[in-house]
C-alpha cells in the first residue's frame, strides 16, 4: 500500500518528528480501519477493550485470533524506542490477539437468564480484546502495548479482518465430553470464548477452567466466571492468584498434579474421555523438543509433560490428539 505522496518516509524518525502533527493524521487515515468502542483499565497494566471494524459486523470462531496494529509514529507511554525505528516509523506494528468475550450481554448477569444473555461470536458490532502492558527489557522493546496504553474510546487503529488459528473446540463433537481449560493471564481470553459458546449451544458435560494470574485484580473475569458457575452446574471455575500473601502459592502444574480428581473437582483426567485446552505462558505449557529421536521436555515441568505421562496426546495438524495448546509469545 503506497503512502501519501506528501509523506517522506525516507527521513529518520528524529527528522520526521517535526512533521508528525501533520503526517500522523494522514498515516492514520491511510492505515486504520477500526475504532475503539470501550476501554476498561482494570489496572495500570491490564485492559479490556472493544474494537469495531469499519466494514460492518464481524464474526469469529471462538479460540481464534485477530491482528491489531498501531503506527510506529504513534507516541508511547515509555521512553523506549525500537532500534530500527528510522526504517519503519511510517509503518504499522502489529500483534495477534486471541479474541475474548464479554461473556454476558446484560449487566444483571447474576440473575439466571439461562443461555439467553450469553455473548455470541457472530454478527457482532465489535470484538473484545484482553491485553496486558508489556514493558521494555534489556534485549526487547515491545511495540504495540506501550502505544495502546495511550489510547481511549473513539481512537483509531488497524484490525485485520481475517481471524486465524487452530486453537478451537472443533474437536469437541460430543456435548457430554468432559473439558478442561487451563490458562495463565491473557491466555484466558480464547478459553473463555470457547467456554461461553459451548455453554450457549448446549454442552452438558463437565467444564473446568483453572486460571492463574499474579493478583486477584489481574483475574479480570473473576466475577463473571463466578456468575457463570452459579448458573451452569456443569461449569467449575478455579481462580489461582500466585502472589497474594493470604493465598497458598501454586501453579497450574500443581493443580494438574493434585486437584483433578473426582473428589477435588468432580473430574478425573481420563485420556479416553477428556479434552484439555492449554493457553498462556510457554513455561506453563512446556512443549517438548521433537527434533531428535525422542521427546525432550523443558527443565521446568510443564502441563504437557504431566498430561502425556497420564496418557494424553498432543493435538497436531496431521495427528489429532486431546491436548490443544496455544502459546503466548
Amino acid at each position: 500500500m503506497a503512502l501519501p505522496e506528501s509523506i517522506d518516509a525516507s527521513l529518520s524518525f528524529a527528522d520526521a518528528k517535526g512533521q508528525l502533527d501533520e503526517w500522523g493524521p494522514q498515516l492514520a487515515e491511510h492505515y486504520y480501519n477500526a475504532t475503539i468502542t470501550y476501554f476498561d483499565r482494570l489496572t495500570d497494566e491490564v485492559w479490556i477493550f472493544g474494537v469495531k471494524p469499519d466494514e460492518g459486523p464481524v464474526s469469529f470462531v471462538p479460540g481464534t485470533y485477530a491482528s491489531l496494529g498501531l503506527g510506529y509514529w504513534e507516541p508511547r507511554c515509555d521512553d523506549a524506542l525500537e532500534a530500527d525505528i528510522d526504517a519503519k516509523w511510517s509503518k504499522l506494528v502489529r500483534r495477534s490477539y486471541s479474541v475474548s468475550t464479554p461473556m454476558f450481554t446484560s449487566d444483571d448477569y447474576h440473575a439466571d437468564h439461562g443461555t439467553a444473555d450469553l455473548a455470541r461470536c457472530d454478527d457482532l458490532d465489535d470484538i473484545e480484546i484482553y491485553a496486558v502492558l508489556v514493558r521494555p527489557e534489556e534485549d526487547f522493546v515491545p511495540g504495540l502495548t506501550p502505544r495502546l496504553a495511550l489510547k481511549d474510546v473513539g481512537d483509531r487503529l488497524f484490525m485485520g479482518r481475517k481471524m486465524a488459528g487452530r486453537y478451537t473446540a472443533e474437536a469437541v463433537t460430543d456435548p457430554t465430553t468432559p473439558l478442561v481449560f487451563l490458562s495463565t493471564g491473557t491466555g484466558e481470553a480464547p478459553n473463555l470464548a470457547m467456554i461461553v459458546e459451548l455453554l450457549r449451544t448446549g454442552h452438558t458435560g463437565p467444564i473446568v477452567s483453572a486460571v492463574t494470574a499474579r493478583h486477584w485484580s489481574d483475574l479480570v473475569y473473576h466475577d463473571k466466571n463466578l456468575a457463570l458457575a452459579e448458573r451452569f452446574p456443569n461449569y467449575t471455575y478455579l481462580a489461582i492468584p500466585t502472589r497474594e500473601p493470604d493465598v497458598e502459592k501454586r501453579y497450574i502444574q500443581d493443580v494438574v498434579r493434585t486437584e483433578f480428581t473426582p473428589d477435588a473437582l468432580g473430574i478425573e483426567l481420563d485420556p479416553a474421555r477428556v479434552h484439555v485446552f492449554v493457553c498462556g505462558n510457554p513455561d506453563m505449557i512446556g512443549l517438548p523438543d521433537e527434533s531428535g529421536d525422542a521427546l525432550v521436555y523443558p527443565e521446568t515441568t510443564g502441563v504437557v509433560e504431566l498430561l502425556v505421562e497420564r496418557g494424553f496426546k498432543l493435538d497436531k495438524r496431521r495427528d489429532p490428539g486431546n491436548i490443544h495448546f496455544e502459546e503466548f509469545w
